[in-house]
């Protein structure tokens, strides 16, 4: 049995020297400071390991409809594999392997392929619709389906039809079966594989590939063959999956095509689109005219011409041993017939006429071997399969290899470019003149981070506090507002007095009264120091608590700050200065407060003016009505003399009026005897001082209202003004205190001495052994190194 196996020895040797380049990279990795995009192009490197360990060496096998690609893959396999292509194109890319057991396995989309085939379906329908497709990326699918469905109808009532419609139906597809059978693996038997490699699949949309594992199958071990899909199905990932194995994926492909229609179909349209931009595509092509036996002397004379004046016209460079006019049929029969196995394989079996037509009979089984060596088109055949696996054996194996070998130096080159700054320090380095130089390196690069991290977190801070806290800070909320208010209500409201009115009813006049109650007041309730401790405590809650100890703790979280150098942070940070500032403040707001109280005052008095103007009038009325009656309470109230009348009577203050109305009420008036009513006026007194009490804690309450928005205004200008300010000195400061930083890291350093040398040695360490393997695979004996040239090995 032919298997063409290759050496496993050279892809060990190659498996060691890019284990050996990624030990050595790993151990020497912490101490380079490596940016993540290296770290990136490192570990997609590693992807060698595998390929290396299990090499594999795909052939693809593009042709249009009818070409007999799927006879052409089953005759190089020797067996009636891949079902017959009779009414539908292969839908799904199929790959064929050896393996452990017999069976194919059906690989469904998962999420990424899924979308990467919604924005290809979407890419098609908007270049049709004459749109960008960035139109559509950023919608829902349900979004997508309906924003497409009305340019659609739009496009058709436009120009009349709409050429992409299928596109559009499969995409409805897509997005309505979005999660069926997502990601999954659907282990059948070989014999069921018909039905899910075409078309008529009623799941076929969502199929990623099928695989196909064969353990009595004569094909080297790491070749694959993959029969990609027909170009001619609407599905676009065809035609990406199809060009990335011709221009990348595939080491060799075949191009299969039938006699009367060579070199037809889209497939040889992308061949020729892929060709204009590589013209070392070509390099890997291996061309197979099947069904040549049909042909009579003459046909293949034209049939000659046609496929090399095709070949000019596509300017394809193919060298003659590379084309193969073949039966992929007979050959197949006559492999089948060798192997005693054409009576299991029936879809093949029904064709043997065409081998009765060639051989004038159907051969024996002993004579099979002989008619694969001298019937032309089989004999094409067999030097067509051996081509292509001594190709895949010998060339494509040396190009893996070189790419292998080119992957390798190019690594290394990069990782000795890395490795050279700190190679060349450590070069001629004594133990003494090490242990100065580390120690003197090692305190300027602590001293730095530290001063760094110190300056980094001062200006988050702020920078935090300045773009995301103050923009929406509000300092006197509305619940603050109300707990002040409740605060002087409560103060107003629990006055003694009785005590307060005792003091302010010394003299008689009621408006001295009321003029004297605001500064009584402040004097029992002292509602300015109210508002600043309220004030106060809403900054100690609100910023000293939360955002200066918050960096008081994270500058403190430094290890190489001396405690004295705490002790300075923790006093500047306590919030003294900034709880000064808020006393300026409250100066600032309480400007006014001293004129706020007259004013309430003189807003109260006028206010009782008016009343007592108004009760003056009632009064007088009522005085004048009883007119004799009431000269006489006068006189015996002893109010006016005896010889004065009406007149002066009616000119006595509101008070004594007031005392004559009440007597004109009372039952006993005019005796001399009950002259005293001094009790009535203080009660009215004392009423005037409740109405002037509840007056003046409105009056307050609005004030305090109203302070509320400037107060806001000015904390926040105020609260960044300070922290900006800080910013600076903090910043002034830390530079100002290298020096004790500098004793408190070399403090650490000696005390911690031999286990920081140590790090340093084992540093140094993987450092020159990473540049031993780097420098043995790029230096001058490279070529005579572990992945020498492959075409050697």
């Amino acid at each position: 049995m032919e298997t063409h196996a290759m050496k496993e020895p050279d892809y060990s040797l190659y498996v060691k020297a890019f284990t050996r380049l990624f030990e050595a990279y790993d151990a020497a990795a912490p101490y380079l400071g490596l940016t993540d995009d290296f770290k990136y192009y490192v570990n997609r490197k590693r992807s060698w390991l595998e390929r290396l360990k299990s090499p594999e060496f795909p052939v693809a096998f593009l042709g249009a409809f009818s070409a007999g690609k799927s006879t052409i893959i089953n005759a190089v396999l020797g067996n009636d594999i891949l079902p017959q292509a009779t009414k539908s194109f292969t839908a799904i890319p199929t790959l064929i392997r050896k393996g452990k057991s017999t069976k194919a396995v059906i690989h469904y989309l998962d999420e990424n392929e899924r979308d990467e085939l919604k924005n290809l379906y979407v890419e098609e329908i908007s270049k049709e619709l004459r749109k960008s497709c960035d139109a559509y990326r950023n919608l829902s699918r349900g979004e997508l389906l309906s924003q497409l469905g009305r340019d659609i109808e739009q496009h058709k009532g436009q120009f009349g039809s709409f050429n992409k419609q299928k596109f559009f139906d499969e995409l409805k597809a897509l997005v309505h079966g979005w999660n069926k059978l997502s990601g999954a693996e659907k282990e059948i038997a070989l014999e069921e594989l018909p039905r899910y490699v075409t078309e008529d699949y009623e799941d076929v949309l969502f199929v990623n590939q099928a695989e196909i594992f064969l353990t009595d199958v004569s094909i080297p071990e790491n070749v694959v063959l993959v029969d990609l899909p027909g170009l001619g199905v609407v599905n676009p990932r065809h035609r990406k999956v199809t060009k990335s194995y011709v221009e990348n994926d595939a080491k060799a492909f075949v191009i299969a095509m039938k006699v009367f229609h060579l070199l037809e179909g889209e497939e040889i349209e992308l061949l020729a689109e892929i060709h204009s931009q590589r013209k070392r595509v070509l390099q890997r092509a291996f061309w197979v005219i099947n069904q040549w036996d049909v042909l009579s002397a003459q046909q293949k004379k034209e049939e000659q011409v046609n496929f090399d004046q095709k070949i000019d016209r596509y300017g394809f460079h193919i060298a003659k041993d590379r084309v193969f006019k073949v039966s992929a049929l007979n050959y197949l029969l006559l492999k089948l017939i060798q192997d005693g196995r054409l009576e299991q394989s029936v879809s093949v079996r029904e064709h043997a006429d065409a081998l009765q037509k060639a051989l004038g009979r159907i051969p024996e089984r002993h004579e099979a071997e002989r008619h694969l060596k001298t019937l032309d088109e089989a004999k094409s055949f067999a030097a067509f399969r051996s081509s292509l696996f001594d190709y895949l054996a010998h060339t494509a194996r040396a190009e893996f290899l070189d790419e292998a070998r080119s992957e390798y130096l190019d690594l290394a080159k990069r990782l000795r470019d890395h490795l050279e700054p700190l190679h060349q320090r450590y070069l001629n380095t004594s133990d003494d003149s090490m242990k100065n130089t580390f120690i003197a390196s090692e305190l300027s690069r602590r001293q730095d981070e530290v001063l760094r991290r110190l300056r980094s977190t001062v200006e988050e801070h702020v920078k935090a506090l300045r773009t995301e806290v103050l923009p929406e800070f509000v300092f006197w909320r509305d619940e603050d507002q109300e707990q002040l208010g409740q605060q002087i209500t409560h103060a107003i409201d629990t006055l003694d007095r009785k005590a307060l009115k005792n003091e302010l009813l010394k003299g008689l006049d009621l408006h001295s009264v009321v003029s004297r109650l605001p500064h009584k007041i402040e004097e029992n309730l002292h509602i300015q120091h109210t508002f600043r401790c309220q004030l106060q405590h809403l900054l100690e809650e609100q910023m000293v608590r939360r955002h200066l100890a918050q960096l008081l703790e994270d500058i403190s979280a430094t290890d190489a700050l001396p405690p004295e150098v705490l002790t300075v942070l923790q006093d500047r940070l306590s919030g003294r200065d900034m709880l000064n500032r808020l006393k300026g403040m409250c100066d600032v707001f309480l400007f006014e407060y001293g004129e706020v109280i007259d004013d309430l005052g003189r807003d109260i008095m006028a206010q009782d003016t008016g009343d007592a103007g108004r009760r003056r009038d009632d009064i007088l009325e009522q005085v004048q009505k009883n007119g004799d009656r009431a000269l006489e309470i006068a006189r015996n109230l002893h109010l006016i003399g005896p010889g004065e009348g009406a007149q002066q009577m009616l000119a006595l203050g509101l008070d004594k009026l007031r005392r004559i109305q009440d007597s004109l009420a009372d039952p006993r008036s005019g005796r001399a005897e009950s002259a005293p009513v001094q009790p009535a006026a203080a009660t009215i007194r004392g009423d005037e001082i409740d109405r002037a009490l509840d007056r003046y804690k409105t009056g307050l309450l609005e004030y305090t209202r109203r302070q509320q928005l400037q107060i806001n205004k000015f904390a926040r200008r105020g609260i960044k003004n300070y922290f900006e300010e800080l910013e600076g000195e903090l910043l002034g400061y830390f530079d100002s205190i290298k020096g004790e930083i500098a004793k408190t890291i070399m403090k650490q350093l000696t005390r911690d001495l031999d286990a920081e040398l140590k790090a340093e040695l084992d540093k140094q360490r993987a450092i020159r052994d990473a540049y031993a393997v780097v420098t043995s695979a790029v230096g001058p004996d490279a070529a005579r190194g572990p992945l020498k040239n492959p075409s050697t090995a």
